[in-house]
């Protein structure tokens, strides 16, 4: 980190991290230095039951996790925290806990999915092994291999929750989204920059990340769906103005022909 403090200022990174980073204030210190001005983390759940449940309950919970959280922005490191939701251990109260505890622990930005099991980790393991030849198959392709299937095809829920439904899991996820990212909360968080400009740019980036993650991946049908990418593209078009960088005339064009610097790039 200490070659990347000498490079330009305008020049920044994003890293992803643990939370255990916030222990350790001199290594924040040393991020911000070297122009990492944000880090997705997974917070994953505020429990101390949904921590264990995903083999991280060495992670602090409550109040203590929304202070080393804080830590992060205090050392000028933005988070994005990751929350799973669906987890054996949720219940309906849950998912106004983690709204409130990612406003609390002042996140710059907030991502709410569903529990999905990856290849290669324990939970889908367990999870391919409990279903054996029994998988539902969606136009021939065993739902244990779910990334084949286009996105609108596969479920919301992989695994089944003791008690609650994939809808209800699915609406009470959504509500989450809406609430992190409703104007009010997302001007609140905008104090994070100075201009008004820069407050409008990260409004209307807030909304358009919603859009794309909340709109689009939690949708269930295709009508919504594309009403969602339709959304998507209408934000794009102002945040693209508001990152527009100034006209330089005096930049110089590489020497060599069209063809040449083709070949160069590739």
């Amino acid at each position: 980190m200490e070659s990347l403090s000498h490079l330009p200022a305008d020049m920044v990174f994003y890293t992803q991290i643990t939370m255990e980073a916030a222990e350790d204030v001199q290594f924040l210190d040393a991020m911000q230095k070297a122009h990492i001005k944000g880090a997705l983390v997974g917070v994953e759940a505020v429990t101390a039951e949904g921590l264990k449940s995903v083999y991280k309950d060495f992670n602090c919970f409550g109040e203590e996790l929304a202070e080393r959280l804080r830590t992060f922005k205090r050392h000028g490191v933005h988070v994005l925290g990751s929350f799973i939701f669906g987890l054996s251990t949720d219940r309906q109260d849950t998912f106004a806990a983690t709204a409130d505890l990612a406003k609390q622990a002042s996140l710059t930005f907030a991502q709410f999915v569903t529990m999905t099991p990856f290849p290669g980790t324990v939970d889908f393991q367990h999870w391919e092994e409990s279903l054996g030849d029994t998988a539902q198959r969606i136009e021939g392709i065993p739902i244990t291999r779910y990334w084949l299937l286009p996105t609108w095809k596969r479920p919301k829920l992989f695994i089944p929750h003791p008690t609650m439904s994939p809808e209800e899991i699915r609406v009470r996820t959504q509500g989450v989204w809406d609430n992190f990212y409703s104007i009010g909360e997302i001007w609140k968080r905008s104090d994070c920059v100075t201009t008004l400009r820069a407050r409008l740019a990260f409004l209307f980036i807030s909304k358009l990340y919603r859009q794309m993650y909340a709109n689009t991946g939690i949708a269930t049908d295709s009508a919504r769906r594309k009403t969602a990418n339709r959304w998507a593209r209408w934000l794009a078009k102002p945040c693209q103005r508001l990152f527009q960088g100034k006209p330089m005339p005096e930049l110089a064009m590489p020497a060599g022909s069209p063809s040449q610097l083709i070949t160069l790039g590739q």
